[in-house]
């Protein structure tokens, strides 16, 4: 899974997402050897955890920025080409989790669109952004975190987890010609600080009878960034525990 001289972008890095997805990502890219953008809302947590990196010997950037709106992924891209020539691979982890997200008809329209504007929109502005800087550098991967809730009809998390399935299908179709890959990881239930009973329920659905760990999905996200899925688009690869069975 050697990504030498590659350039990776992984958004909701600074370890507020739910079990530290985006930590353990941008640390698994960077000892692949891969140089890391860490990129979150919080400027002082991104930093942090690109401090982290590079005191381990390999190369990365904190930036700041929402990565709902287009103008600070703009510039975030661009901070990224100003330091590391280039995007290659692109990790859209960023994310509202679970919640009042559970919700969905209670839910009121603001909090319907903030959602949607980030876990679904954000996606596709993203890679629009790393689009040219790929193209330039004869192709790239990217990679969507979508969710096994995104088939389990759980509120507005689990509609716009959905949006994502569908968008990663849409920006394959588009972005195939430009030698641009778009798979998404669908994860289940990750070891976070959640209500017993949800667990419980949660566990009662999977085949593997444990929390998953963020360190379970790093095999998939590898192996998505790498070229040995180069073949490999429009794909959503579930890593839950066996909970989504025959539901797809």
């Amino acid at each position: 899974m050697e990504l030498d001289g590659k350039t990776a972008i992984v958004t909701g890095a600074g370890g507020a997402g739910v079990g530290g997805l985006g930590v353990v990502f941008a640390e698994a890219l960077a000892d692949a050897g891969a140089a890391v953008v860490v990129v979150d809302i919080d400027r002082e947590a991104a930093e942090e955890v690109a401090s982290r990196i590079v005191d381990k010997g390999h190369r990365a950037l904190g930036v700041a920025a929402d990565v709902a709106d287009e103008e600070q992924v703009t510039a975030m891209v661009d901070a990224a080409c100003r330091e590391f020539s280039g995007v290659d691979i692109l990790v859209n982890n960023a994310g509202l989790a679970r919640g009042k997200w559970s919700e969905g008809l209670e839910l009121g329209a603001e909090d319907w669109m903030r959602i949607f504007a980030v876990n679904s929109l954000s996606p596709l502005l993203c890679a629009r952004a790393c689009r040219p800087s790929m193209v330039a550098r004869g192709g790239g991967a990217i990679i969507n975190l979508a969710s096994s809730a995104a088939y389990m009809e759980t509120g507005a998390y689990s509609v716009t987890k959905l949006a994502v399935v569908g968008m990663t299908q849409m920006m394959a179709t588009e972005l195939g010609s430009e030698n641009i890959r778009v798979n998404a990881i669908a994860p289940g239930m990750m070891t976070a600080k959640i209500p017993e009973e949800l667990i419980r329920q949660q566990l009662a659905l999977q085949r593997l009878s444990r929390q998953g760990r963020p360190e379970d999905l790093t095999g998939a996200l590898l192996y998505l960034a790498s070229p040995h899925s180069s073949f490999m688009t429009g794909q959503t690869l579930l890593v839950d525990g066996g909970t989504i069975r025959g539901r797809i």
